[in-house]
């Protein structure tokens, strides 16, 4: 599975980033409302995200989450996503990134399991962000993060590390994607016992649970 940004299988340091400081905007600006990943594949993705440091990181982390949805495992889907949050010049090569992963998750057994109803968790967590450039007309953002794939079927849940680099440019009216560098890792150890939280189940994580907001 290739990693894309927020993309496909998602996200976004180094140790460094860890026992350092991590750079944050120091613009204060309004809250802006999280991405909620819409129940119907074709609504529209909410791109107004202020034109602030704040605003472009906002966007960035709301865009990785975007793309790790089950829903993108529908036909057309993850497509109609791309065009909505990146620069015209960019979306047919992240089209064409990601079109052979998200092909190979939709013939495999998630894509099964999403066609036949089984509760499926694909979501993305940005984690950790420094701001690396801001202008009002361009921002790069450095993210570290995970995203999480499974069924309640045949595929227990894993977690894929990865950190990645966007580039985003005011254009519009809106913060699009006009770059995105990406890579698995670093992956952190787990210190959490298997046992001791055997008792959840994927259905009630899919069916009950909702996505904190995103706020730098």
């Amino acid at each position: 599975m290739r990693w894309v940004l927020v993309a496909g299988a998602l996200v976004l340091i180094a140790l460094a980033f860890a026992v350092g400081r991590i750079s944050a905007p120091t613009e204060n600006t309004k809250s802006n409302p999280p991405l909620n990943v819409p129940a119907n594949a074709d609504a529209e993705i909410n791109t107004r995200y202020a034109r602030s440091p704040a605003g472009a990181v906002l966007a960035a982390g709301a865009y990785q989450r975007a793309f790790a949805d089950p829903s993108v495992l529908k036909p057309g889907v993850m497509e109609n996503r791309i065009k909505a949050v990146t620069t015209p010049e960019y979306a047919p090569r992240m089209i064409e990134a990601n079109t052979p992963g998200t092909d190979r998750l939709m013939k495999g057994p998630v894509g099964r399991g999403v066609r036949e109803g089984v509760p499926t968790a694909y979501f993305a967590v940005p984690v950790v962000y420094r701001l690396l450039s801001y202008t009002p007309e361009r921002a790069q953002i450095q993210s570290w993060g995970f995203t999480i794939l499974g069924n309640a079927a045949t595929v227990e849940p894993a977690a894929y590390f990865g950190t990645a680099t966007t580039e985003l440019v005011w254009q519009n009216g809106r913060w699009k994607i006009a770059s995105t560098q990406g890579a698995f890792g670093p992956t952190p150890q787990t210190r959490t016992p298997r046992e001791g939280a055997e008792g959840f189940e994927l259905q009630d994580l899919a069916r009950d649970f909702t996505p904190f907001g995103l706020a730098p």
